[in-house]
């Protein structure tokens, strides 16, 4: 998907998921870089500790507007996909996306994520192995539970935006 700026209403429904918000604005893989989308979490390796068994991955691109095992089903999904069709290990992101070149970027296969709920959706819906994964009718609800979300958003100030949410979740 091309780089787009966020639109006014994308800047109120995408607060957290922008660059230097310690959180994912970028399709990347990163070893201690809280602007990774997923994220290869520090070990401590002091008084002999063994880093093996303190590895974890973060997922930084969800909040709490998501549904968790959706999400999570969805990176299993994705995973899954690349080891059936053998893709090589992404390249490690250990600088800010947002200061790399668009050049650099491209060669690494960085992509920015959607800017906003729309594209979110129009990317969700244009992605074959998802799709093929989520079964029409849950496909479907979540669709339309979402396109609603953003009619009763629609206008909403940053503020105003933040206290629904609070509020919902």
């Amino acid at each position: 998907m091309p780089h787009q700026e966020p639109s006014t209403f994308s800047k109120q429904v995408h607060l957290r998921l922008q660059p230097h918000h310690w959180s994912a604005a970028y399709a990347c893989l990163g070893e201690r870089n809280r602007e990774a989308g997923l994220r290869i979490c520090p070990v401590a390796t002091l008084g002999g500790g063994d880093a093996a068994k303190q590895m974890n991955v973060e997922f930084r691109a969800t909040d709490a507007t998501a549904n968790a095992y959706l999400a999570l089903a969805g990176l299993i999904t994705a995973g899954l996909a690349g080891l059936a069709e053998e893709l090589p290990q992404p390249a490690l992101v250990n600088a800010d996306p947002s200061e790399l070149s668009p050049e650099t970027l491209a060669e690494r296969g960085v992509r920015r994520l959607p800017g906003d709920l729309p594209a979110a959706l129009e990317a969700f819906q244009a992605d074959p192995v998802l799709m093929g994964w989520v079964p029409p009718l849950l496909a479907g609800c979540l669709l339309s539970v979402k396109r609603k979300e953003m009619s009763l958003v629609h206008g909403l100030d940053p503020a105003a935006l933040c206290e629904r949410y609070r509020a919902v979740y």
